[in-house]
């Protein structure tokens, strides 16, 4: 994962991962090349972007969700060293319950990836608001599943399609 917050500790060596690595790896780079591409995102833009990725034995939810952001400060003696980064949560059990082939699971995650870091890019632009009313959420998550699809619509794997569709039907 190319944007991970250097020196923070965790990474995707993590053995708290039960996802396959390699996956995880490949799935957010491409995730990150295809939003960065879309919303023409530079080094500045990356600087306010980046995530550590965290799995159950780290956190877990309540809601049956298979992602979530979380927004964290970094720890520094000084208040003007200190920076936001996002967590994101992989419900690691919920992706593996769904019992998917492998081209299925890199299809699936590299949707997450690509809706979380919508979201973030959403976030960092004013464009929606992390503090958003409860009740304005799934209106949000409908906005960036579109915006996932258009994203999205430059592979043409059967997999990714069949996953899209499916989120299709949860954001109808």
């Amino acid at each position: 994962m190319a944007w991970v917050l250097p020196g923070w500790g965790r990474n995707l060596n993590s053995k708290n991962a039960s996802l396959p690595q390699e996956i995880l790896e490949t799935t957010s780079c491409l995730a990150e090349e295809l939003v960065g591409d879309y919303f023409g995102l530079g080094v500045r833009d990356w600087r306010g972007l980046q995530y550590q990725l965290f799995f159950e034995k780290e956190l877990t939810l309540t809601e049956e969700a298979l992602a979530a952001l979380f927004l964290f400060e970094t720890e520094a003696l000084l208040p003007c060293r200190r920076r936001w980064f996002y967590g994101l949560f992989l419900a690691e059990r919920e992706i593996l319950a769904l019992d998917l082939k492998r081209p299925s699971l890199e299809a699936l995650l590299l949707y997450i990836f690509t809706h979380e870091l919508v979201h973030m890019v959403r976030f960092l632009r004013f464009w929606a608001s992390f503090w958003m009313p409860y009740e304005k959420r799934f209106a949000e998550e409908r906005e960036v599943h579109r915006l996932c699809r258009k994203i999205l619509r430059k592979i043409s794997k059967k997999e990714l399609e069949e996953i899209i569709q499916q989120f299709d039907r949860i954001y109808a």
